[in-house]
């Protein structure tokens, strides 16, 4: 599942508190039901670390989640990123 970005949100990738700030809101915009869920994100950036897409790969149960490492790198591919983030959600 890909996360619509606004203009606002591709941004320069600079430090953690820059990307931690986005994914919060994500987040926090779910019901208190999935958000005690495991997530799985893969966070694409382009060779300026321009933040292109947040595409959610697992969604799990609420302590576990499975992942398939070629599925991460696939999308990283597909999408064209240079860079990607790993994130897992953890108490918001």
């Amino acid at each position: 599942m890909e996360i619509k970005l606004s203009k606002k949100e591709k941004i320069k990738i600079s430090y953690t508190k820059d990307l931690y700030e986005i994914m919060r809101k994500i987040l926090l915009r779910e019901g208190r039901f999935a958000r005690s869920r495991e997530h799985f994100w893969v966070v694409g950036l382009d060779k300026k670390y321009m933040l292109l897409f947040i595409e959610l790969v697992a969604l799990g149960s609420n302590n576990k989640f499975i992942v398939n490492p070629n599925e991460v790198f696939q999308l990283a591919i597909h999408k064209n990123s240079t860079f990607v983030i790993l994130v897992h959600n953890g108490y918001v």
